[in-house]
């Protein structure tokens, strides 16, 4: 049976076009009929474009489809085998991502469901990796190389604040940041947690999702005390109608971005370890 551009177009559905380009690329060897001009293509043509259309589906090159259409079996299963490496990576590529989406959909809406309640709960283990301590940016050298690995390796990274105990009782509105992940990411994409990264233990904490002005320094040199007020005032009032005390750092984990109220907002969730006094 022979089939004509025009048929080969329908039976694929690829333009016209694209059954000329294939033609040039070498895919289609037509017989053209001297009367008309016409091109005549034979069922091999159609079985061969079949396979042209299963390869570029696998994201297969035309460079690399035709080589396959003239190699040997065991060259084409090597690069089979290597191009279903490759999208093993992405699959788990994109599973990390949906993951952390899942995560962020998750802690937006829990954002709505527990409002600004002050929650009781064991926090996770968590690594992280400061570049600036209490105001000052940390050295390049180790600490750079420390937070690209962590961002770099960790899709499911996290940025942070951190708040020193000392500072948390003394009302200052001192902190750190940096970027970090729970323990069993860290585990997940074999994140170097050897120093200067810091571990943020397990332990019962107080935990309140709250939103803060997205220009965060900016809020904290206008107006400090309020901020402070801001983060710690519901916590404080906690803590004393249930006779607790601050046993750890405070630290802040950013969870979300919204435009309300014609201002640009930052939601986050605070821990804070705390024991009976």
């Amino acid at each position: 049976m022979e089939y004509n551009t025009n048929d080969l177009s329908r039976l694929l559905d690829v333009s016209t076009n694209t059954i000329r380009r294939y033609e040039k690329m070498g895919y289609l060897s037509a017989d053209r009929n001297e009367q008309n001009g016409y091109r005549k293509f034979s069922h091999a043509d159609v079985e061969k474009l079949m396979y042209v259309a299963k390869y570029r589906k696998v994201e297969f090159s035309h460079e690399e489809i035709a080589d396959i259409l003239n190699e040997d079996r065991k060259a084409i299963v090597k690069r089979f085998e290597t191009r279903k490496e490759e999208i093993d990576a992405q699959i788990r590529h994109l599973q990390a991502v949906s993951h952390m989406l899942k995560d962020d959909i998750m802690l937006m809406h829990r954002v709505e469901e527990y409002g600004s309640d002050v929650i009781e709960l064991e926090c996770s283990p968590f690594y992280y990796v400061l570049y600036q301590k209490r105001g000052k940016l940390c050295g390049p050298g180790i600490y750079a190389e420390k937070l690209h690995h962590f961002m770099s390796k960790c899709i499911e990274f996290e940025y942070l604040y951190l708040f020193e105990q000392q500072d948390v009782v003394d009302g200052k509105m001192i902190y750190s940041e940096g970027v970090g992940a729970h323990k069993h990411r860290t585990e997940k994409y074999n994140i170097d947690v050897s120093a200067p990264v810091e571990f943020y233990e397990r332990r019962p904490c107080i935990l309140q999702f709250m939103r803060v002005p997205l220009d965060f320094r900016g809020a904290a040199d206008a107006d400090p005390e309020g901020l402070y007020q801001n983060l710690f005032g519901d916590f404080l009032k906690y803590m004393e109608e249930h006779n607790m005390e601050a046993c750890g750092d405070a630290l802040a984990l950013k969870i979300g971005y919204s435009k309300e109220e014609d201002q640009k907002w930052q939601y986050i969730l605070l821990h804070l370890p705390v024991v009976q006094k």
